[in-house]
């Protein structure tokens, strides 16, 4: 991908992986949907070497590229907090770029430090603020209810098994029964045919579906596994790929 090669020229850095993700990469999107391309980059080690902050993301627009840079140093602490949106985009099923051997490693690392417990609440807490925003409203942008959708779906995979979620939609789906399966894929349809802002009519099955997962998600994660890693396995990798000099 020319842009992500012309970042790399602009900003000295090396690009080690590069994905896509929002709905594109979730499996539901409209005609109009942006490419929302996620990337984790790293300098040269001498920039390491500061004792002041530096700034550790790249934020580009261009056009219908939504472009966002994470550094490496800034994803291994997150990786160590379990962060969900950077788990998720190793599951990514479209992938622009990735040097040999980087996202094989980095998913043996989420492997280490994944935290069912972080995860879930951060589609629960997601999946309420969506819900508050709509609950009362009959007519709804079609995207926010499969925000709302993805989130709790997300809960219900997390509370049915402890391994890392799948970030497309129809993996998600494996713990609802084949009817919703079947009702969720015709509305994938519908969206796949209109833009964002297109409004949709719930039916009784698309709401009762939501608070089927409300209710079956509600209270399910104090008990969830928290990972206990320390920082070890991260600062081994960090100094690996800063001596790396092969990184093509």
């Amino acid at each position: 991908m020319q842009v992500l090669n012309e970042i790399e020229r602009l900003k000295k850095i090396r690009i080690l992986y590069a994905c896509e993700t929002g709905s594109r990469a979730w499996g539901f999107p409209s005609p109009d949907s942006d490419y929302d391309i996620r990337f984790i980059y790293k300098h040269e080690k001498d920039w390491y070497l500061q004792l002041g902050l530096r700034k550790d993301t790249i934020e580009v627009m261009n056009g219908e590229l939504d472009i966002t840079g994470w550094d490496l140093k800034k994803s291994l602490i997150l990786l160590k907090k379990s962060n969900t949106a950077l788990i998720e985009r190793f599951q990514s099923p479209v992938q622009y770029r990735s040097v040999r051997g980087f996202s094989n490693d980095f998913s043996a690392l989420i492997e280490e430090y994944y935290s069912a417990r972080a995860v879930y609440f951060h589609h629960y807490f997601l999946a309420i603020k969506f819900w508050e925003e709509m609950k009362d409203q009959q007519q709804l942008k079609l995207k926010s209810y499969f925000y709302l959708l993805r989130s709790l779906l997300s809960c219900n995979w997390i509370i049915n098994d402890e391994s890392v979620s799948p970030m497309h939609i129809e993996g998600l789906m494996k713990y609802i029964s084949d009817e919703d399966r079947g009702m969720i894929r015709e509305l994938i349809q519908l969206k796949s045919g209109e833009n964002e802002s297109y409004m949709h009519d719930c039916t009784k099955d698309q709401r009762r579906l939501i608070t089927d997962l409300l209710n079956a998600t509600e209270n399910k994660g104090g008990n969830l596994p928290v990972c206990r890693e320390d920082f070890t396995k991260l600062n081994n990798f960090f100094i690996k790929q800063l001596d790396a000099t092969d990184n093509k």
